[in-house]
């Protein structure tokens, strides 16, 4: 319970750390996406471009367009289409074009050069529970978006990090896909469970005090009788 005392701590302070990259990453200017990544060093996780604004230029591949099942927002359940988008320089981007509710039909993607502008995010990785994603190429519906899965997909040389979609331009004239919340900026109950299992360990520390005493206590009054009843 200690452990997990400071287990929850360690999660404090990430949310923290999360908190503060998405307020200071998310107001610096957009950058051009192939800039970006031409003039970036190459690197594991990317995790120093998480929550960039970036621009691009180009079309999308209105036929590799797959489903991410199983979305919530607003606490309605619904999906979000992704696609990859065709820069100028030939390589491609996966766009999260953003969330529609189960009962809407998503629209399809803007045809012909279009500009898109949005949150660079990292490559969604399967937790140890998680669902696992079908590996054969017809199937067009995932769990998460999974760089490494959806880059199998088609010829093009893949960018390590997909977009989050903001806006269009020029924009489709439809309220869906909803652009994707961003996360909520809260510390979430972090401390207060720290401060739980901390008193949960203090109660269970004191609870075993007063047991050893009692069973103490009990032991010497049963030596004591029987000495008693020997003499």
């Amino acid at each position: 319970m200690v452990f997990l005392g400071f287990w929850q701590l360690n999660r404090l302070e990430q949310k923290q750390e999360t908190n503060r990259n998405v307020i200071a990453r998310t107001v610096v200017p957009p950058v051009d996406i192939q800039e970006l990544f031409s003039s970036s060093p190459a690197t594991t996780s990317y995790d120093d471009l998480q929550w960039r604004v970036v621009t691009a230029q180009g079309q999308y591949l209105s036929e590799g367009q797959v489903t991410i099942i199983n979305r919530s927002q607003d606490a309605t359940a619904g999906y979000s289409p992704v696609v990859p988008f065709l820069l100028d320089n030939g390589s491609v981007v996966f766009v999260n074009r953003g969330f529609v509710p189960l009962a809407q039909v998503a629209p399809p993607p803007s045809s012909g050069r279009i500009t898109i502008n949005g949150y660079l995010r990292t490559s969604q990785k399967r937790t140890l529970l998680g669902a696992v994603d079908s590996t054969d190429p017809s199937t067009t519906e995932f769990h998460r978006i999974d760089l490494s899965l959806l880059s199998q997909r088609g010829e093009q040389p893949t960018l390590p990090m997909y977009v989050q979609l903001r806006e269009e331009i020029p924009a489709l004239n439809s309220n869906w896909p909803a652009p994707t919340q961003l996360p909520e900026l809260t510390e979430g109950s972090h401390f207060s469970y720290a401060m739980q299992w901390w008193f949960f360990s203090l109660v269970s520390l004191t609870g075993w005090v007063v047991v050893s005493r009692r069973a103490l206590r009990s032991r010497t009054n049963a030596d004591a009788a029987q000495e008693q009843t020997s003499a």
